[in-house]
């Protein structure tokens, strides 16, 4: 892998990837997070110093990385390091913020949580995944807490364009509903962690059916995708006040929209469902309403 591709959302990468990294290589990672800008400019020794850990710490996670060394690491961190040189050196929000910074921090964060998703997600996932649902039987869509409006988006977009789409909002009947999926059914969950214990409980029933399990999440290790067939992973980084994960909604929504274009794009009576169904909508609007 050249240093150009391996560089593509790295730190977005790094984000997602550590879950699954030993605790040196995560004080490693954590230490570039958290001040790339100064990684750039370190020898090998000053951030493992940094770190509290060893070059070699530093070294392993490089090739983790698919670098040769830490020299091509850091070659690869000033290239992405340089593509945000124009936003804030941090948009974490402040309780001193005034609204207008707040408004322009949020959105900011926003666009760079897009920005770096997009280079982080695997091209080559997101077109099996096409795949996956429009040669469904039948889709099931699953998620729980903050994740459940990105997953009542998915099955609205989806059943505008015709697709056999099913969701229920309450996590019993969620475990239910995985129970009675089949091989020839797909299962999507949607999950910031991939670690919600009663999300989990479905994806165990699903799994026991034999169901194509769909995967969108945050993080690359977690019990979700180890039993996914096709996960999109699209890395967030959380700030100051978001805990809740906001920007992970804005992400997964823009995944769970491309999925939709993609869809609509390769599903011949697409276009039939939605003049049909606007038709349905239209019918329910007052005169001059919108």
């Amino acid at each position: 892998m050249g240093v150009e591709s391996a560089a593509a959302g790295l730190m977005a990468r790094l984000r997602a990837g550590l879950p699954g990294l030993s605790p040196k290589e995560r004080a490693v990672a954590e230490a570039i997070l958290g001040r790339p800008q100064e990684a750039v400019r370190a020898s090998i020794r000053d951030l493992a110093r940094r770190a509290g850990t060893s070059t070699s710490a530093v070294t392993r996670l490089s090739r983790k990385l698919g670098f040769k060394d830490f020299r091509e690491l850091k070659v690869a961190l000033a290239l992405e390091v340089g593509s945000l040189s124009s936003l804030p050196p941090s948009l974490d929000v402040r309780p001193e913020d005034s609204p207008g910074l707040t408004l322009k921090k949020v959105v900011q964060a926003e666009i760079q949580a897009l920005e770096e998703a997009l280079m982080a997600l695997d091209e080559a996932a997101f077109a099996r995944a096409v795949d996956l649902i429009l040669n469904a039987r039948r889709v099931g869509i699953f998620a729980v807490g903050s994740s459940v409006p990105v997953a009542l988006d998915a099955y609205y977009r989806f059943l505008r364009i015709g697709l056999p789409v099913f969701m229920t909002p309450e996590t019993h009947m969620q475990a239910v509903a995985a129970s009675l999926l089949g091989p020839e059914d797909v299962g999507f969950f949607i999950s910031h962690t991939g670690r919600s214990r009663e999300l989990l409980e479905s994806l165990e029933e699903a799994s026991r059916a034999r169901a194509q399990i769909l995967a969108l999440t945050s993080f690359a290790q977690s019990p979700l995708v180890e039993r996914s067939t096709v996960a999109l992973i699209a890395p967030v980084r959380e700030a100051t006040f978001r805990v809740e994960a906001m920007a992970t909604r804005v992400v997964h929504l823009a995944v769970v929209d491309a999925l939709y274009v993609a869809l609509a794009l390769k599903k011949p009576e697409a276009a039939w469902c939605l003049a049909r169904t606007q038709e349905a909508i239209d019918a329910q609007r007052v005169p001059g309403g919108r």
